[in-house]
């Protein structure tokens, strides 16, 4: 199947008509995957896979604040029957996490095309795999085991985004349900098994972005120079580190794309691994960063501006705590945690794909969010002039990105609780996104 097929056919598939119900419409994308790509879909029972990955991103999009809140919506509201038993034990079944996983990773490697390339300005990067990693917390569940000492433990799960879509995979729970860890070892424990699993590590090795607790200096020279299903790593130096500096490493200073840049240096930690390290000063803020990577190929301006993209991953994570409301664990126990997480992370890429969907064939966008945008725009300009600032070169050449509102969850949510058409919804989110309440 190819990947670079239209939109349209992407969400009429599954639906057979051009006026499916709008939760129809939103779901087509991962019901394709479900039933083209994944292995051992379970069609049988009340409770099968088509359906039960519909009700979880239900769950996602329904600010209830626990699951029996959700299920009485569901009934109430939404005219359907799911027995209580039979919802929380699909949160602690293996099998369907496998599947789960397996669906939300060819929907980001399959569908990613269909996005706009967030980093499509700059030709090095092409094809190449970079994510920006990091753990986001959620509270404990409520009949969650506590620690030795008696404490909750929040429940802790590592994800991925591409810098390149936007997309966002689950990478591993790291903590929750009375067990602490750090994200660094879970990290190392996961991270080659799913790059070999998923065949991301074909062509040059992904970039991986994330802060400075995931430095490792062994395990990313390892991944660099030892492991052939390896990857690369850009974070930044931490206060204690002292590095020897080998040599200095050749670049342009004069080139645009370095502006900002004042050192790019070959440096040795003790035990022999070896690293570059850029330093850089932000032409807009005036804050001086030093970048440690694995990476070789690139400029060491681009170094510093894929590691200023990191934050994207945190405006994700801002969506779901404050536009989703997903703050709280669903239930106990690993299997449940990663069930929770995968669907927060098909959440969010169905939402993306929707959104690009309306673009295309509508000629819908966040018209309020643009204009708002285009102001803050202009008047930040104005003042970096007057303080003898400018944005960097490389920035420039970023396409505005911008974050799934509320408003468009808002109309989701209410337009899928009360069972409106696809025509119908498209009024609805026309009105949503052209202007603020």
């Amino acid at each position: 199947m190819s990947v670079t097929r239209s939109i349209p056919d992407v969400f009429r598939r599954e639906s057979g008509s051009v006026n499916p119900l709008l939760v129809d419409q939103v779901l087509a994308p991962a019901l394709e995957m479900l039933g083209s790509f994944v292995r051992g879909v379970y069609h049988d029972g009340p409770l099968h896979d088509a359906r039960w990955i519909r009700i979880g991103v239900l769950r996602v999009l329904s600010q209830c604040v626990s699951g029996r809140d959700f299920l009485q919506q569901l009934r109430e509201v939404g005219g359907e029957e799911l027995a209580r038993a039979s919802f929380f034990g699909s949160l602690h079944s293996k099998p369907r996490q496998d599947r789960l996983a397996h669906l939300n990773t060819e929907l980001v490697l399959r569908r990613g095309a269909l996005l706009e390339d967030l980093l499509g300005n700059f030709p090095e990067l092409k094809d190449r795999p970079i994510y920006a990693v990091d753990g986001h917390h959620l509270a404990h569940a409520t009949h969650a085991r506590r620690d030795a000492e008696g404490e909750q433990v929040s429940s802790n799960s590592l994800y991925v985004l591409s810098l390149h879509t936007g997309l966002l995979l689950n990478l591993a729970a790291v903590q929750g349900n009375g067990e602490r860890h750090h994200e660094l070892p879970i990290f190392r424990q996961r991270v080659i098994p799913w790059l070999v699993k998923h065949g991301t590590h074909r062509g040059a090795k992904p970039i991986f972005v994330a802060d400075p607790a995931f430095v490792d200096k062994r395990f990313w020279t390892q991944m660099q120079l030892g492991w052939k299903d390896g990857a690369l790593v850009i974070t930044r130096t931490k206060e204690n580190m002292k590095p020897i500096v080998s040599g200095s490493r050749n670049w342009d200073p004069d080139a645009p794309a370095n502006q900002g840049v004042l050192a790019d240096e070959s440096v040795v930690f003790p035990g022999g691994y070896p690293m570059r390290r850029v330093q850089y000063v932000d032409p807009e803020t005036g804050l001086e960063y030093e970048f440690l990577t694995t990476v070789l190929d690139l400029a060491p301006g681009l170094i510093a501006l894929l590691y200023l993209l990191r934050w994207r991953i945190e405006k994700v994570f801002d969506t779901g705590k404050n536009k989703l409301e997903e703050t709280k664990a669903w239930a106990a126990g690993s299997v449940a945690q990663e069930i929770q997480a995968h669907f927060f992370a098909l959440t969010h890429n169905l939402l993306l794909l929707l959104r690009r969907h309306l673009e295309q064939t509508q000629d819908l966008r966040e018209v309020k969010v643009e204009q708002k945008r285009t102001v803050a725009s202009v008047a930040r300009r104005e003042q970096l002039t007057r303080a003898g600032r400018t944005v960097s070169s490389f920035r420039k050449l970023l396409p505005a990105v911008v974050q799934l509102t509320a408003q468009f969850i808002r109309t989701l949510r209410n337009g899928i609780l009360v069972r409106i058409h696809w025509l119908q919804a498209l009024a609805l989110l026309r009105r949503s996104m052209e202007s603020y309440l």
